[in-house]
């Protein structure tokens, strides 16, 4: 009895061991990523093209279109045009959305045209003067006039080896350019959000370089500037010091003025903000990703080429 109850015993248990292989071969295998930016942050972000977009191939039409205004993946669009203007069957476009001329904030130079990405569809079926095609993919609601862009893949770059962020540095004198906008208008940045810098292939710039945050020392930080303010800048006026004998108000006085200070220091570092890397370029501009951050990054702040 002894033996027969071993015997089952053991086949249980080759049983379940069997059982949990099978469980774990049918688990998703999760492969580690080589890429810093997800397809999202590739395909969703928007892009500042030198010039507006071709509006030759838009969408026109939908199969909910009697119950609903905007649509999104799975739903089915039509296309203004067909066999005849050369779309074939399968074919994969781009849903863009041109917004309109963007000019640098700072220096109100033309830096080109804002164009939004709303997702991907697929042509499934090609008529005479129209098509029709699934939405495969939606970063946002798609309506009639959209217009089709051909798709273009975009490869993510790879992350490189970690190391230390300084809090200040004097800088590496490489490429130099501007954070100038960021998708969804944040202005109060952190690590992980994408922006738009003024730098793109026309300054060399690639898809995978580096840059580091930064912001000189004295420049405006948050919404107050108080050593600009006259108040201050007007308070050693009466006081004693080296220039002003005798003062009649106190005796607490600095002992020069802060913009002889200023004006005979010699550089200073600037301050280290983060660091971001390039996912797309065009001519004039490009997005980038901050993947690190030492403090709250801000539209306006500085980038430079890291070494």
């Amino acid at each position: 009895m002894r033996g027969k109850a071993r015997l089952a015993i053991a086949l249980i248990a080759v049983f379940l061991a069997s059982a949990w292989q099978v469980v774990l071969a049918q688990q998703p295998k999760v492969e580690p990523s080589d890429q810093v930016a997800r397809r999202s942050d590739l395909y969703c972000t928007g892009f500042i093209a030198e010039s507006a977009p071709r509006e030759d191939l838009q969408v026109i039409g939908a199969e909910t279109e009697n119950i609903k205004a905007t649509f999104a993946q799975g739903d089915v669009v039509f296309l203004n045009h067909g066999r005849g203007a050369g779309v074939q069957p399968g074919a994969v476009y781009y849903i863009i959305r041109p917004i309109g001329e963007v000019k640098h904030p700072f220096t109100k130079k033309r830096l080109g045209y804002y164009v939004r990405e709303l997702g991907l569809l697929r042509v499934v079926e090609v008529q005479d003067q129209t098509s029709t095609a699934e939405i495969t993919v939606s970063c946002d609601t798609i309506e009639f006039g959209d217009l089709l862009k051909p798709y273009q893949e975009y490869v993510g770059p790879g992350p490189r080896d970690a190391r230390p962020l300084p809090r200040y540095s004097e800088g590496s004198g490489g490429t130099k350019g501007q954070i100038v906008m960021s998708p969804g208008y944040h202005e109060n940045l952190s690590a992980n959000r994408l922006v738009f810098l003024d730098l793109g292939n026309d300054d060399s710039v690639h898809a995978g370089d580096y840059f580091t945050i930064y912001r000189e020392i004295g420049s405006r930080e948050g919404v107050t500037n108080t050593p600009e303010d006259n108040v201050v800048n007007r308070r050693s006026d009466g006081y004693e010091s080296e220039r002003y004998q005798g003062g009649d108000v106190s005796v607490q006085a600095t002992r020069a003025l802060r913009k002889d200070v200023l004006r005979q220091r010699p550089p200073i570092p600037r301050k280290v903000l983060g660091e971001l890397i390039v996912i797309k370029v065009e001519k004039n501009s490009s997005v980038a990703m901050i993947t690190r951050t030492t403090a709250e990054v801000n539209i306006g702040d500085w980038v430079e080429r890291a070494n």
